[in-house]
């Protein structure tokens, strides 16, 4: 009885963080042999390889990605993220200062120098570098943001923020500047600005608004793995109620069935199966070819 209701337990909690878990792309070692014809961006391919952890070859593709676009900061980006994984942090310093003197208004490269001397914490040489590449471009949002960062540091919190926010205006699509902006708020104990910004954005109709509900779920969907992982299940279902409305909000359908799903899986564990069949057919009634709660709703019903 007592192998019975621990493998239960294990059940329960496996679907219950593949019900969060499942609306995020995870990327393997290799690429799967149907998706090998599809065509990814230079960008893509680099960022697949440092997560498959090749360096080398990411290191490649983004320098000749950025020998063909010298404008292009997310080159400079992966340049530095490849040598900080080969240990050669030295060398993207070199090339960058060489490259300088050979296009001293090159705010791609100043940005390249800004973004190693932070990741070294170097943070003064970093904000100088980052400054200058700003002045040379204000429309280099990566530089705009690094530079958040690096204020962030130097406990310049108000400056940051307003960097960051720069850095939104020139390209409102990039989600990790609203991480940022998250994490600056965070820090200055005033996270609840994070979520007043979203609701105004929300209810002025701002292309902001899904971003910002993107992180602000993403954030709650933390939180809930958290308190599960504590045994504090009623308060792991208001959470992930909240985040559920926020995905609802912004009408992304990915997180609404992962909410949706959660729910399911917690509502079944405290034996409330008539809750637990109702979500079961929200999520189908978005997904019809939800295996998983097809599945469920066969053994519940």
């Amino acid at each position: 009885m007592l192998r019975k209701v621990l493998l239960l337990g294990a059940g329960v909690l496996m679907g219950f963080y593949a019900g969060l878990l499942f609306q995020t792309p995870s990327l393997g070692a290799q690429t799967p042999r149907h998706l090998q014809d599809f065509q990814i961006s230079p960008l893509q391919r680099g960022e697949f390889l440092l997560l498959s952890k090749k360096p080398g070859e990411a290191l490649k593709i983004f320098q000749e990605l950025w020998q063909k676009e010298p404008l292009n900061a997310y080159a400079v980006r992966g340049i530095v993220r490849s040598y900080k994984v080969l240990n050669q942090m030295p060398r993207a310093e070199t090339l960058f200062k060489e490259y300088r003197q050979r296009n001293p208004r090159s705010s791609a490269a100043a940005y390249g120098l800004g973004y190693l001397y932070y990741l070294d914490k170097k943070y003064d040489r970093s904000r100088n570098a980052l400054e200058e590449a700003v002045g040379l471009d204000p429309q280099n949002a990566l530089a705009l943001n690094n530079l958040a960062a690096v204020l962030v540091e130097l406990n310049k919190k108000e400056e940051a923020v307003a960097r960051v926010k720069e850095a939104i205006a020139v390209n409102p699509d990039e989600l990790m500047f609203y991480r940022n902006l998250h994490m600056i708020y965070a820090q200055t104990n005033a996270p609840d600005k994070f979520v007043e910004e979203y609701r105004t954005s929300l209810k002025e109709s701002l292309p902001q608004a899904r971003n910002y509900g993107l992180v602000l779920a993403e954030k709650l969907r933390q939180k809930s793995f958290r308190e599960y992982s504590d045994g504090k299940v009623d308060v792991t279902i208001n959470t992930i109620v909240d985040m559920l409305q926020v995905y609802r909000e912004i009408d992304h359908k990915p997180g609404i069935v992962s909410g949706l799903f959660s729910l399911a899986i917690l509502y079944e564990e405290q034996g409330k199966r008539d809750l637990a069949l109702e979500k079961h057919r929200e999520v189908l009634k978005i997904n019809p070819q939800h295996i998983q709660s097809r599945e469920m709703l066969r053994r519940l019903a």
